[in-house]
């Protein structure tokens, strides 16, 4: 008679989905093997580029760093040994500073012996020598960690990072002391030779000692390798990561759409499963379905709908459903749905796992092969968290809990330090924010010192290139041969959500504003209105209209506004887009339209284009895209902002008591500035990016005209880079556009400072700029193979 345990009722939880031949005899008191129940992740979730995750990691590196320093200190105390000995007393005259004569035409070699005598550290180098393998030691085992905790889809990157930052180090470390030796050797000993011959010195060449000088040299030849070998790793990561960087073709931070490539790793994690992947859509639709749930009795219905039956639970509010036979998939799916905490704005996110049930719990081995070895051999099972009704991967969802947790503790440090003195300067907040640009200020006041230099260097960059831009534009209104600039500018902003469409188009704004033009702006983010709709289609985007006093103040920025009214430039006016005619074809009625349809709707916004050109209007259209990663980013900031609003809103209930007035139109700035529509396109991330683009390449070239005007496609993945590139991009367009103006009279040439060629979106090897990448790629490469090469030729002269 066999006799079932009762633990059998687990057995869609034991890998592989099955018990071992065996298992259900009652002969062992625990037949079976433990199984591993899906109601927590097997490690805690890491953004993908994290480093030092484990507290040992970091603190065997701050180790390391106070090693190195403390080596240093040892080589300066033998060097001061060793220079105190041999100029008061010469013990040996070999090595004695006060028997140097740089005279004599063999005084500089003697000389440079002493320098590299007392760079070694005198008596210390043989104990220096001695500890070698045991810094060698630390230093590769910190290197092999960091690869380790790297993430699986960045391991070939990180491995090879970590030996090109060990070469580089070694690297700068011969060549600063190659250096110091020519520099001693060909330069100063010679130069001190020469004004020795031609007696230039004003003491007597018996009397004169150059101790001081080789002293001198000796502690720069100690000090210079410590120095570079920072720098070395530096530059060997920097190579490394510019090779990986152009191999992958990645989104550089302005380029034209014909760049644009689909395949690269921006768009396509290593780690994540693809868009045609089985189990992703489903697991979108579970999140989807799961964020309209709002108690335990909902999600059943929910998921039942999706043909989910609840089929177990377990303590920690622990789920797991079941779902006989899906007919996309095939075969049954399992779901393990649990409560992953702290919460977030008061919502715990969900921790979920989609598997076949043949799948394989391989989440606590490093590569598939261990899991093979392991008889773990089965499809791999997606893991992940559903948060507002969007799905996050690990990474992504790491990217968004990380960020969300910075800006909390930035605001209670900034709350920490308000009115007070720090550093020699004073906080300017004595009261609460109350608008998002405050907000920012505020949470910058509670970021670490380093973070706040850093900060003020970068803005300093922008608004630097920003005068630049303003007063270019001055000088093309005040040209010898009358206004050569553009009488109206349309800046249309145009791209997925949580781009850094504002932050960073608003630049350019800035620019406008302080060359004289009149600002507004207009949001095209709702659907057009019946009477709208009886009208052409393009009639409802309005165009900039100059007055000598604005009528309706939509422009946000009251303290630039005032100074705006009394310095613009009469004739001179800006509106900015936020959204626009692509938002029609991606969240609008045209994006279930013919194609044939779709091609009026693209020639429309291309007269537009022209009869903008006509009209002396530059009309500066910006695509804005980014990463999935810098878009969970920036929903973890923009949640945190929102629950500092709650607190804000407390803060003023408070002091409202006391008869002073205050202004909440700010706050509501901030609570609007996410909404549930951010996650959901989120979860759309791949289908909207490619319909925003072939809206974009489709209007991106006039068929016809003498004049070109493109799109600039802005990757927002690194912001401050992306920043820069804007302003450049701007600059070149409107100098495009002051040259077209000026030969399409003589000639219909189609003026353009971009080259177009001929691409193929499907294939990243028909791609524009692909060359150009692979060239880069080579050049970094090649400099990767000279600190090896360089390197390895040291290692082999010492070991002959």
């Amino acid at each position: 008679l066999l006799l079932t345990p009762p633990s059998a009722a687990l057995v869609s939880l034991i890998n592989g989905g099955s018990l071992p031949p065996g298992a259900m005899t009652s002969k062992d008191s625990h037949p079976h093997p433990t199984a591993r129940i899906k109601s927590m992740p097997a490690v805690a979730p890491y953004t993908r580029r994290a480093r030092h995750r484990s507290f040992q990691l970091r603190w065997i590196n701050e180790f390391r760093h106070w090693w190195k320093s403390s080596r240093l200190l040892v080589r300066l105390a033998g060097l001061y040994y060793t220079a105190g000995l041999n100029w008061s007393v010469a013990v040996d005259k070999k090595y004695s500073l006060t028997g140097v004569d740089l005279y004599r035409n063999k005084g500089g070699k003697f000389a440079l012996k002493l320098v590299k005598l007392l760079g070694h550290g005198g008596p210390m180098r043989g104990f220096l020598k001695a500890m070698q393998p045991f810094t060698r030691t630390v230093r590769i085992v910190v290197g092999t960690w960091r690869w380790i905790e790297a993430a699986p889809c960045r391991r070939m990157e990180v491995g090879v990072e970590e030996l090109s930052a060990f070469v580089g180090n070694r690297f700068s470390r011969i060549f600063s002391r190659l250096f110091v030796d020519c520099l001693s050797y060909y330069i100063v000993f010679p130069i001190i030779h020469w004004l020795l011959h031609h007696d230039l010195l004003w003491f007597h060449r018996d009397t004169y000692n150059p101790a001081p000088i080789i002293i001198a040299l000796g502690v720069l030849r100690a000090v210079l390798p410590f120095i570079a070998s920072f720098y070395g790793s530096r530059i060997g990561r920097v190579f490394t990561r510019a090779t990986f960087f152009n191999a992958g073709h990645r989104w550089r931070p302005v380029q034209r759409i014909q760049e644009l490539n689909f395949h690269s790793e921006d768009c396509e994690e290593g780690d994540e499963i693809t868009e045609d992947a089985d189990l992703l859509p489903i697991a979108r639709k579970i999140a989807a379905a799961l964020g309209k749930a709002d108690t335990d009795t909902n999600t059943q219905q929910v998921l039942r709908k999706l043909g989910f039956h609840h089929s177990g639970c377990g303590s920690g509010g622990y789920s797991m459903y079941q779902n006989p036979f899906d007919n996309h998939i095939g075969s049954a799916l399992l779901l393990h749905i649990a409560p992953y905490g702290p919460s977030i704005m008061g919502v715990l996110p969900l921790y979920v796992i989609l598997e076949r049930e043949e799948s394989a719990d391989i989440r606590k081995f490093m590569f598939q092969s261990m899991a093979n070895l392991s008889e773990a051999i089965g499809p791999k099972a997606l893991e992940g968290f559903c948060y507002q009704g969007a799905y996050f991967s690990m990474h992504h969802f790491a990217c968004m809990r990380v960020r969300y947790d910075q800006i909390m503790m930035e605001y209670a440090d900034a709350c920490r330090r308000m009115c007070r003195d720090r550093r020699g300067l004073k906080d300017d907040f004595s009261s609460p924010p109350i608008d998002l640009d405050s907000l920012k200020k505020f949470l910058e006041t509670g970021r670490r010192g380093r973070d706040q230099r850093k900060t003020r260097i970068r803005k300093a960059q922008t608004a630097k290139r920003v005068d630049e831009l303003a007063k270019k534009m001055t000088s093309m209104m005040k040209a010898r041969k009358g206004d050569e600039s553009p009488d109206g500018v349309i800046l249309y902003f145009e791209g997925l959500d949580c781009a850094g469409k504002s932050s960073t188009g608003n630049l350019i704004r800035d620019a406008l504003s302080g060359a004289g033009y009149e600002l507004d702006m207009v949001q095209y983010n709702k659907p057009p209105t019946e009477e709208q709709r009886k009208k052409p289609w393009m009639d409802r985007f309005m165009l900039p209209t100059a007055s000598t006093a604005k009528g309706e103040e939509s422009y946000q920025d009251e303290e630039n506004l005032s100074k705006q009214k009394t310095n613009c430039v009469p004739g001179k006016a800006a509106l900015i887009w936020d959204r626009g005619p692509g938002g029609d074809f991606v969240y609008g009625s045209i994006a279930n339209k013919t194609d044939s349809f779709k091609e009026k709707r693209y020639a429309e916004f291309l007269d537009f284009d022209k009869a903008c050109r006509d009209k002396n209007t530059l009309f500066l259209k910006l695509f804005f895209i980014t990463d999935r990663d810098s878009i969970a980013t920036t929903l973890g900031k923009r949640l945190a902002h929102k629950k500092i609003c709650q607190d804000l809103h407390g803060w003023l209930d408070t002091s409202s008591g006391s008869g002073v007035e205050t202004y909440r139109e700010g706050l509501a700035e901030i609570d609007h500035h996410i909404d549930p529509t951010d996650f959901i396109a989120f979860n759309a991330y791949h289908e909207n990016l490619h319909k925003f683009s072939n809206f974009v390449r489709k209007t991106d070239i006039p068929p016809a005209g003498n004049f070109e005007n493109p799109w600039v496609v802005i990757s927002t993945t690194k912001r401050h880079p992306a920043r820069l590139a804007t302003m450049d991009a701007f600059e070149k367009l409107l100098g495009t556009f002051h040259k077209g103006g000026k030969c399409c009279k003589k000639e219909p040439e189609r003026i353009t400072g971009w080259k177009v060629i001929k691409f193929d979106p499907d294939n990243p090897d028909k791609i524009a700029g692909r060359l150009g990448s692979l060239i880069r790629m080579v050049l970094n490469f090649c400099a990767l193979a000279v600190l090896y090469w360089y390197y390895c030729r040291h290692i082999w002269n010492q070991d002959e």
